[in-house]
């Protein structure tokens, strides 16, 4: 009985092996880069609007000659990068302010103790 338990989980486990490995030399072979003019047009676009709408979306598919879901992601990871790097822009623009705030506390500070011993 164990033994024919042990057989039945074997063959489903190297058949999702099989199938796994089938899954993933379809898509490496699927993968496809896109093209500059591809990428100029899609960057144009995300320059203009950062979200796209169904039409405009279907649009563009159909002129590149790419899925309506490629450029969905696209658009989904351009957004995605776009904003990080609208964090780090804000980020450094706080660091600057507030190492100059701290630049001016600190001579404020050394104001006050030099004040402070002069009347003593």
């Amino acid at each position: 009985m164990g033994e024919m338990k042990h057989q039945m989980m074997q063959a489903p486990l190297a058949m999702m092996e099989m199938n796994q490995n089938e899954y993933e030399n379809n898509n490496q072979d699927k993968k496809k880069r896109l093209t500059s003019e591809q990428l100029e047009a899609l960057e144009n676009t995300f320059q203009e609007e950062k979200k796209l709408d169904p039409e405009t979306k279907m649009k563009l598919a159909h002129d590149l000659g790419l899925q309506p879901r490629q450029i969905a992601v696209w658009f989904q990871n351009r957004r995605a990068r776009w904003k990080t790097k609208q964090l780090e822009c804000m980020y450094d623009t706080l660091k600057q302010e507030f190492d100059a705030v701290s630049m001016e506390k600190q001579k404020l500070q050394e104001e006050v103790c030099y004040l402070c011993t002069a009347f003593i």
